[in-house]
């Protein structure tokens, strides 16, 4: 597992927008579809968009249908992670 970033805001319709983590080596950002997990290895969604400085990009994510949009709250200020 590679770190992603560190959740920033969830809303309500199933999307977080994440902080990418500035220690990913250059060229090994993650790419759109991939697979974002938790701290338990419990896949949470993909990786749809990601947006800014190059550096430090920050990312979509989708969650899956059976992660609960007020669960996703509690990955506020989280790091998630990328398969």
């Amino acid at each position: 597992m590679k770190r992603l970033g560190t959740v920033l805001h969830a809303f309500g319709n199933g999307t977080l927008i994440i902080q990418g983590d500035d220690k990913a080596p250059k060229g090994e950002k993650p790419h759109v579809n991939s697979s974002v997990m938790d701290k338990t290895v419990k896949r949470i969604g993909k990786v749809t968009n990601y947006f800014g400085p190059v550096a430090n990009p920050y990312y979509t994510v989708k969650l899956d249908r059976k992660v609960n949009t007020l669960e996703a709250r509690h990955y506020l200020n989280e790091r998630l992670y990328v398969q």
